[in-house]
């Protein structure tokens, strides 16, 4: 029962917490490939370009194609270099380079994201605005952890500054993966099954991670039945948390077989 127990105070745990670890089939959730090198040219755009050469698609970090990078016809703070990822994606870090041999970089900008690719959001940090420093030469690349990551399609780059011996210049990696939905609608009249490994002969710990939002003030959000008459419940009364433990040792239930912990309102 112990690892049992474990496992459902590591959830009231993990209900409290903003930035919490994600397992999938027993492995740490990996987020971090290159998601702009594969894209079609296609994919990039910009709000101008300095020549065909120094078009969006010359952006991806580390290349040499065309003029070595992105260049906008004028460096003012109205240029943007954006990136269609082509489907709604997890972006976990940024990296930015100058352009290729040149005296353009940039040496902050904003990042934007969106789903449309119309109505944009700007990238916050703990609810405050958060500008990127970037390159102090053409080649070095700089690169940023997002801390949250990003969940969208498009992704943005708005220069603030730039070299004043030059103009806007970028090259730009993100890195990411596919987006993982973490949301479940329930209706009250369906649930969601998980089994637990029974093939296993020896202690198990299974770690079960949710949060959830409801508009009711009564539901059960999490039961376990084991073999030997143990179960866990999780539950809401009134809009308050209730974790109900029967470690199954007696068939009579005592103080010592059941725990109960509860939480305070949640309205």
């Amino acid at each position: 029962m112990g690892s049992i127990t474990g496992a459902v105070l590591k959830t009231l745990l993990l209900l409290s917490t903003q930035n919490w670890n994600r397992v999938i089939a027993g492995n740490s959730y990996d987020c971090d490939e290159p998601l702009v090198s594969t894209l079609s040219q296609a994919s990039f755009s910009s709000s101008s370009e300095l020549s065909s050469s120094h078009g969006a698609g010359f952006a991806r970090l580390n290349r040499r194609d065309g003029a070595g990078g992105w260049s906008p016809l004028v460096s003012n703070k109205y240029q943007w270099l954006q990136i269609d990822l082509g489907e709604r994606m997890e972006t976990t870090a940024v990296a930015t380079q100058g352009g290729y041999g040149s005296s353009n970089w940039v040496t902050s900008y904003l990042l934007m994201f969106s789903d449309s690719g119309r109505n944009w959001k700007q990238y916050r940090q703990e609810d405050s605005i958060w500008g990127f420093s970037g390159n102090a030469n053409a080649d070095s690349v700089v690169y940023y952890r997002l801390q949250p990551s990003i969940k969208a399609r498009f992704l943005r780059f708005i220069p603030l500054e730039w070299n004043p011996r030059g103009r806007i210049g970028m090259r730009i990696e993100v890195f990411g993966c596919a987006y993982r939905s973490e949301v479940v609608g329930l209706d009250g009249k369906s649930s969601l099954l998980y089994r637990f490994d029974q093939n296993s002969l020896s202690p198990v710990k299974d770690i079960i991670s949710l949060k959830f939002k409801t508009m009711q003030s009564d539901g059960i959000l999490l039961h376990r039945e084991g073999q030997n008459g143990d179960h866990i419940t999780l539950e809401l009364r009134r809009g308050r948390l209730f974790l109900l433990i029967n470690s199954g040792e007696a068939r009579l239930a005592s103080a010592h077989t059941l725990i109960n912990l509860t939480l305070g309102s949640l309205l």
